[in-house]
């Protein structure tokens, strides 16, 4: 579907007509929802679908189009909406989400960075016609780069035929090809030409355009300019006219007098393939496609004197004329063919719809996000050739960085609760314009997140602010992490293949060297919220013990955070010689590492334990406040140690004994010793 606001004549229009016939002669239906325009009878008599909906008015009343278009989109299995302009670019995003079209812009103008054209950014893709609207759209917008594409505007060879120049300098004609506005620089233009006229009074300037009506002060400023240099013999303001191929025939020279930026200049690329000699401003787009003096002449803006003084050159010089001439229409035909920019147009299409962009939501905690690399996995499999990207904790990057599931990790830091932070989050992933937004974290404010950041679905569970959530489900407290997380992915039809931790190889150097292979890890603490998840230090100390005596080959391995420094200080303090402290000098990246050298794994935390779990070390987890059932995922070399109590699994971070944790101390070191001698037996 192209949406465009009017169908009339203008560059615009032109290579909207332009797309859908080529794309018709190849069997792609393209649709065109539009205000109206002088080129519908063009497009019918192309036999092209047109609707005709007021997706021009700059008002807020404007959205109430949206469940229109939506119903056009479900009616013709339109994949993709092109948005031409900023007005039908808010209404067709808004009806392609909870939609199965895909929404793309292509950034026509150098706009002003008003909340009024962000909606131009929000494109899967945004095309732009030259460098200098990619560079503002960048800069200015925060378009990230990988979703600018440079898509230059063409000419039809056939319809711009090339006129030798020995032809075109009979003509006294100079032309100049535009709607009537300020920013087209025609006083400048009609200065200029009162000295050209001095030196040839027999040559006409055709200003060949219309004003909208907010500019008709303005065209008749230009009038009265005319009247007060006496150039109304010399000076013809054509008006309308749909065959510019026709007025390019006929014209000696095509002058772009533009004052401000313009995104490319099509009308120069025709005036190349036509063979006119062309004098623009330099600026903007003009500056890509004229290299000045080789194939067009560039003057400063608002300068009529460099206007005349370059017509007069031309004028003088036809052998000059001719080479740029000639220079131009070999430029043309080598980088402005239609075929060309239209089958890189088509290709972005291809890449639109094979190429699903995801964020998956998961941003904390540690053992949450090991838990997660399942469904990263499962995510990759569904769609091989999707741009994944995960958002999670800023901490966490260390040990993300080389998931191969995924594209790119955006990270938050320990703010983003707060508002304004959510706020600028959301803004930015919007830009990113990601199709699916998967929240496997399902906080308040990842559902604000994924709510703001405007993807075409969102998937999570229905509780805290799941309301939010495009496609949602009701959360399930008894399922086990794995099971839950299968519950969102079904929504997008993926089921898990095998349901066991994972971790991929990671060919990184473990930074300290540990004495021996034998090795068995003690994590001695959990987080510094949970006290009530710690293992006593007396009971630790009797299981070293245990080891020293009965294990006197086996080295101790103490991990941990800086939360376990103080447990690790009075370990080391008994100067036991198979004890290695490591607590606090690993960090998230250096633990698959560490684990994979343990024999044996003792800890009362659950991240290090899916870890372990997920490279396949065996590993004892102690449990006393929480659900074995709930936070264990099952595992061959798992093997869970609690003792049920009657205050068992009362998920306080702090027992209400206050002086110990009932439930850990219960478990002895004694049932943990012969739980490790059973593992090494095997």
């Amino acid at each position: 579907m192209q949406l465009i606001p009017r169908m009339n004549v203008g560059g615009i229009e032109r290579g909207v007509l332009d797309s859908v016939k080529f794309f018709k002669k190849k069997n792609i239906t393209n649709i065109v929802v539009s205000g109206g325009g002088r080129l519908i009878k063009d497009l019918e008599a192309e036999g092209i679908t047109h609707y005709k909906l007021p997706v021009y008015r700059k008002s807020p009343a404007g959205f109430l189009l949206v469940p229109a278009l939506r119903k056009i989109i479900d009616k013709e299995n339109i994949d993709i909406v092109h948005a031409r302009s900023r007005v039908p670019g808010w209404i067709g995003f808004f009806a392609t989400r909870l939609n199965r079209a895909n929404f793309i812009t292509t950034a026509h103008g150098v706009y002003r960075n008003r909340f009024f054209s962000q909606v131009m950014g929000w494109g899967k893709y945004v095309i732009c016609p030259s460098g200098v609207v990619a560079k503002h759209m960048k800069n200015n917008f925060n378009v990230p780069e990988n979703k600018i594409i440079i898509i230059k505007r063409w000419v039809d060879l056939e319809k711009f035929k090339l006129i030798e120049y020995g032809k075109r300098k009979k003509s006294n004609t100079i032309i100049s090809i535009g709607r009537i506005s300020p920013t087209k620089g025609y006083e400048y233009l009609i200065k200029a030409f009162k000295k050209v006229v001095r030196f040839n009074p027999y040559f006409k300037l055709k200003i060949v355009g219309t004003p909208d009506k907010s500019k008709l002060k303005y065209y008749e400023r230009l009038k009265t300019l005319v009247n007060r240099y006496s150039l109304n013999y010399n000076v013809e303001f054509v008006g309308f006219r749909q065959d510019v191929e026709n007025l390019l025939t006929e014209a000696r020279i095509l002058i772009a007098p533009s004052v401000i930026e313009e995104s490319f200049g099509r009308v120069v690329i025709e005036a190349f393939a036509c063979g006119v000699p062309v004098i623009a401003t330099e600026i903007g787009g003009f500056k890509e496609i004229i290299d000045n003096g080789q194939d067009g002449i560039l003057v400063e803006p608002k300068n009529s004197e460099q206007i005349a003084d370059s017509i007069l050159k031309l004028l003088d010089d036809s052998r000059y004329a001719e080479k740029l001439a000639v220079r131009a229409r070999k430029k043309v035909e080598k980088h402005y063919t239609m075929k060309e920019c239209l089958d890189e147009t088509e290709k972005i299409y291809s890449r639109v719809l094979e190429s699903p962009r995801i964020l998956v939501i998961k941003i904390s905690s540690f053992g949450d996000l090991i838990l997660s690399i399942p469904s990263l996995r499962e995510i990759r499999h569904k769609f091989p050739k999707a741009e994944i990207k995960l958002l999670t904790s800023k901490s966490m990057q260390s040990f993300i960085y080389d998931c191969p599931y995924v594209d790119e990790i955006i990270t938050l830091d320990d703010k983003y609760k707060k508002l304004k932070n959510t706020l600028r989050i959301a803004k930015s992933l919007r830009y990113q314009s990601f199709d699916y937004i998967i929240d496997l974290q399902n906080n308040h404010f990842s559902h604000l997140i994924a709510f703001l950041s405007m993807p075409r679905y969102s998937f999570g569970y229905s509780l805290r602010w799941g309301f939010l959530l495009a496609k949602k489900i009701k959360y399930n407290r008894n399922l086990n992490p794995l099971d839950s997380q299968e519950k969102i992915l079904q929504l997008l039809g993926i089921k898990f293949r095998e349901k066991k931790l994972i971790f991929w190889e990671r060919k990184a150097e473990f930074p300290f060297s540990i004495p021996g292979t034998e090795l068995i890890g003690i994590n001695l603490s959990a987080s510094k919220k949970w006290q009530s998840k710690n293992w006593p230090l007396k009971n630790i100390l009797k299981l070293i013990d245990l080891i020293n005596k009965n294990l006197p080959s086996y080295h101790i391995v103490l991990i941990g955070d800086k939360n376990s420094q103080e447990y690790a200080k009075n370990i080391s303090d008994t100067n036991n010689p198979s004890v290695i402290n490591l607590c606090a000098k690993t960090t998230f990246r250096d633990l698959p590492q560490l684990l994979s050298k343990l024999s044996v794994l003792i800890t009362p935390d659950t991240a290090t334990l899916h870890l372990s779990c997920a490279l396949g070390v065996s590993t004892i987890a102690l449990f006393g406040p929480t659900d074995p059932k709930r936070h264990a995922v099952k595992a061959s070399k798992l093997h869970v140690l609690y003792e049920k109590l009657p205050c068992s699994f009362c998920y306080r971070p702090r027992c209400r004994q206050q002086t110990k944790n009932i439930c850990l101390e219960s478990i002895t070191p004694q049932k943990v010793f012969s739980q490790i001698k059973e593992i090494l037996q095997r």
